[in-house]
């Protein structure tokens, strides 16, 4: 009886000649979504995509430039959600744009209104065969000999090319069904409801990471850093992955290119443990990863080469304030992390109420040395403002909050008004540039955007 055909027989019969440096080579140079449909070949081929030699050469083929400018742009993502929702790209020169249409799931367009009933039309009797014969002598003057000359077909010009960041947040976010968690230079972590990716948006480049024991949850807090070696030009990235468990203890899994595996390990640190969750995005700076706490007050600081965790302090509150609201962490060209707030001065803050005559304090600090065994913020900017208005549970009015993100430039920071409207506030000169409207057409969408998170773009 003739030996049965196998997956891997059938490789080894049309490509004898190909060891694994050649396919790998070939899979590398192919685009990211035809190199996962050729893994389906055979467990060869499929073992190859989780070398770390394919890792960092797919989704880095060539060395990435230097990020000496801010990033162009940065993306609105709705909060809460696992999977694609929407995206939007907003360009940080208010001159700019982002021509990026993001299509819009069925389930958060709103159903369309009933159509009125349709209209009834009588048909036109037919003309008496006298009136046929007159209207005829008089209008028709057409001669059966005559021909209409050929109509002539321009073929239209062929649409240009859509540039690759395009392709990626149009056809691959939608495709895999992922969402952005955290950012570092031009990379992106993004998970699916069971895998995590690493994307190069720039180039429409993409690699799934091996399943880890950690599930894509939206209560795990996740962290990416890579860096570029200057002789070969060769990238590796390390993605880091924190979710609380019982005990005050957290779970810590990271993995590196450069083994291609995951490293899991548990991790007892009670100040930590206190505060784990999605608050926001993680913020890599020097060696260091960092997360806003739950707890108003604290940043979790995660250090990857001692493999420590400890806590920092938030800045003191203002003078005769009574809270913080509006807490939103980022970095600064990568030197430094960087924390936005507003400090409420309400002498009825015990009032559930609404009311009126509450100052806010903004404050934005800077923190350079963040890696020392004892940091200190110092404050970069403060303005104050007056008669403001509460709403029902202390939820402030007529207050831009701020959303910044890792990467961002230091000489401005960007703010939500309303739940609506995108402004760039410069430090200095306190002048506000309207960016972008966050209004949509749909209810159900613009539901999704009054809870998002930011991140970077760079082209």
């Amino acid at each position: 009886m003739a030996d049965a055909v196998t997956p891997n027989t059938v490789a080894a019969v049309a490509a004898p000649h190909l060891d694994d440096g050649i396919v790998s080579e070939i899979l590398c140079r192919l685009p990211s979504k035809d190199a996962y449909r050729l893994a389906a070949v055979c467990r060869r081929w499929h073992a190859l995509l989780s070398l770390p030699t394919f890792l960092c050469r797919h989704l880095c083929p060539r060395p990435m430039p230097v990020l000496d400018d801010g990033p162009c742009a940065f993306i609105v993502q709705p909060r809460g959600k696992v999977g694609y929702t929407h995206l939007t790209m907003v360009a940080t020169d208010p001159n700019g744009s982002v021509a990026v249409k993001l299509p819009v799931p069925e389930k958060f367009k709103d159903q369309p209104p009933p159509l009125p009933p349709p209209i009834v039309r009588m048909p036109r009797p037919d003309p008496l065969p006298d009136e046929q014969m007159f209207v005829g002598s008089l209008f028709d003057d057409t001669d059966d000999d005559d021909t209409e000359p050929p109509a002539v077909v321009i073929d239209p010009a062929p649409a240009p090319r859509a540039e690759d960041y395009v392709l990626f947040f149009e056809r691959t976010v939608p495709m895999l069904d992922i969402c952005i968690v955290a950012s570092h230079g031009r990379l992106l972590l993004a998970r699916s409801r069971t895998r995590y990716y690493v994307c190069d948006p720039a180039a429409n480049r993409w690699i799934v990471l091996p399943t880890s024991t950690i599930a894509p949850v939206r209560d795990a807090n996740a962290g990416i850093h890579y860096e570029v070696d200057a002789s070969t030009g060769k990238t590796a990235f390390t993605v880091v992955l924190l979710l609380r468990r019982r005990l005050r203890r957290w779970l810590l899994e990271t993995f590196s290119s450069t083994t291609g595996e995951w490293d899991a390990g548990e991790l007892r640190a009670e100040g930590v443990a206190r505060g784990l969750g999605a608050a926001s995005p993680g913020v890599h700076v020097g060696a260091c990863f960092y997360w806003l706490n739950r707890r108003s007050g604290r940043v979790i600081r995660y250090d990857a080469v001692r493999d420590r965790s400890s806590v920092l302090r938030e800045p003191p509150l203002a003078e005769r304030a009574v809270a913080r609201v509006a807490r939103s962490l980022g970095s600064v060209d990568g030197t430094g992390i960087r924390l936005s707030a507003y400090d409420i001065r309400d002498e009825k803050s015990h009032c559930m109420l609404p009311h009126d005559d509450v100052e806010a304090v903004h404050g934005v600090w800077f923190m350079e040395d963040a890696e020392a065994p004892r940091p200190s913020w110092r404050r970069v900017h403060e303005a104050v403002l007056e008669d403001l208005s509460v709403w029902y549970f202390n939820s402030m009015c007529d207050m831009g909050k701020p959303v910044d993100f890792p990467g961002a430039s230091g000489d401005f920071i960007v703010l939500e008004q309303d739940w609506r409207r995108l402004l760039r506030y410069d430090l200095d000169s306190g002048r506000k540039v309207e960016l972008f409207g966050l209004y949509r057409d749909t209810n159900r969408l613009s539901a999704l955007y009054r809870r998002f998170h930011a991140f970077p773009f760079f082209r």
